[in-house]
């Protein structure tokens, strides 16, 4: 036969009551005073961000980033364009502009004069 596990039978929480005192009639007993509740710990509050542990540096840091493919640069200005061209309004005639400013921009921030 399988061994039960023995179960502790759940106690049910005890209302105070008033009980009438027999030795004087008429009168109530005060009520039983409740019993104070047990102290509860706090539950773990999950840390912030900045409490967490960071991760190790990287051992070997790059001096400087490797240059972008020439498809990732065209598609920088072609990005950088439209939002010139946006901030504008998109009005017509200033597309060429656009493009060459947005094209100096990128290598400014490239790196490439």
């Amino acid at each position: 036969m399988p061994e039960e596990k023995a179960v502790a039978p759940k106690r049910a929480a005890k209302k105070a009551v008033a009980v009438t005192d027999t030795s004087k009639p008429g009168k109530a007993a005060a009520p039983a005073p409740a019993k104070a509740a047990k102290a509860v710990a706090p539950k773990a509050v999950a840390k912030p961000a900045a409490a967490r542990k960071k991760a190790p540096a990287a051992s070997k840091l790059i001096d400087k980033p490797s240059a972008p493919s020439a498809e990732e640069r065209q598609r920088w200005i072609a990005t950088a364009a439209y939002h010139r061209a946006e901030k504008r309004g998109f009005a017509a005639g200033y597309e060429v502009q656009d493009w060459f400013e947005a094209e100096q921009e990128i290598n400014a921030l490239v790196g490439k004069a």
